[in-house]
């Protein structure tokens, strides 16, 4: 299996944690692969949401 790809649950997984901690500044969701908590960056029009288990799960968005 490869590690660098998520599947569509992960991506929405992470999606939804995003949104929580932005939101509420907190999200109770955990990785679907270790069970850690996720973190979410955001720089200018820029996000990252990742799990803090280092080259576990991340998405990386950008805006216009």
């Amino acid at each position: 299996m490869d590690f660098s790809v998520i599947t569509e649950e992960e991506f929405d997984l992470l999606l939804d944690a995003g949104e929580d901690l932005v939101r509420f500044g907190k999200t109770d969701r955990k990785c679907s692969r270790c069970g850690n908590d996720f973190e979410h960056f955001t720089r200018g029009s820029s996000y990252q949401t990742k799990c803090k288990t280092i080259d576990c799960i991340e998405i990386t968005g950008r805006g216009i």
